[in-house]
């Protein structure tokens, strides 16, 4: 399994800080069990060594795509779904200034979760699909700039297919080899395990974010969401402190 989610385990028993403006899970985790089970059991197929190997290869660069921020930072995920009218609103008010804050400078170590709640967004898993494509291209984060930016368009279709290869290839990315990696076995099993470690974080909303050793609910203004953060480094700071090092306990 992916570094990335065993991280996500250990950071999984969390509090809550705050609630605010967020979509409901609805019936994402049942989904998520059966198609977690068949996902995961197609790359187990008959296929030649050649195809298991190129197979590790798509879901390890795909991962790590959607990671940024020194490895030895202090972990901030954000789970999250495409077609979410409140993980937009998240992103286009502190994205870029959450980069500019924390990411840039090295502070926190950002990661991007999938919770596609396919009940109310039909589209949405196959956003987060596409969106990991581009990654294996080397481009998550321009092209999650870009579902998010078609977000209005995408409510209005009945088939987001077209919509997703013309993203690619705005971006100027193989449109050929991206279209038959969003429909890959690999790359649906990927967001199958998404969704399967924000069942076991209790996480049933999306924006929700894990940071540090706290879960914050919901598209919370940025002043507050930096509080969080703050929070969050402060604690992490004592906690790694040597004893006898003169650092005073924080006062409950």
């Amino acid at each position: 399994m992916p570094r990335f989610f065993a991280v996500f385990r250990a950071t999984a028993l969390s509090i809550a800080l705050c609630t605010v403006a967020a979509c409901g899970r609805a019936d994402a985790a049942a989904r998520s069990d059966s198609s977690a089970t068949a996902a995961s059991a197609a790359p187990a197929s008959n296929s030649a060594a050649a195809d298991s190997i190129a197979d590790a290869t798509l879901l390890k660069t795909a991962d790590k795509s959607r990671l940024i921020g020194p490895e030895s930072a202090m972990w901030v995920v954000m789970i999250s779904d495409f077609q979410c009218p409140y993980c937009k609103q998240w992103h286009d008010s502190s994205m870029a200034q959450l980069t500019r804050d924390y990411i840039t400078p090295g502070k926190i170590r950002f990661a991007y979760l999938h919770l596609p709640l396919e009940s109310i967004h039909p589209h949405a898993r196959a956003e987060a699909q596409a969106s990991l494509c581009a990654g294996a291209q080397g481009k998550f984060w321009e092209y999650a700039d870009a579902l998010f930016d078609n977000y209005n368009t995408v409510k209005t279709m009945s088939d987001v297919s077209p919509l997703l290869s013309r993203l690619a290839k705005d971006l100027t990315l193989d449109v050929k080899s991206f279209d038959r990696c969003r429909v890959s076995a690999p790359i649906a099993s990927l967001v199958s395990n998404d969704i399967a470690q924000a069942s076991q974080a209790g996480v049933e909303s999306t924006p929700s974010f894990i940071v540090g050793s706290f879960l914050v609910k919901g598209a919370m203004p940025y002043k507050d969401f930096r509080k969080a953060i703050d929070t969050a480094l402060a604690v992490a700071k004592s906690a790694k402190a040597p004893k006898g090092a003169g650092t005073s306990a924080p006062t409950p």
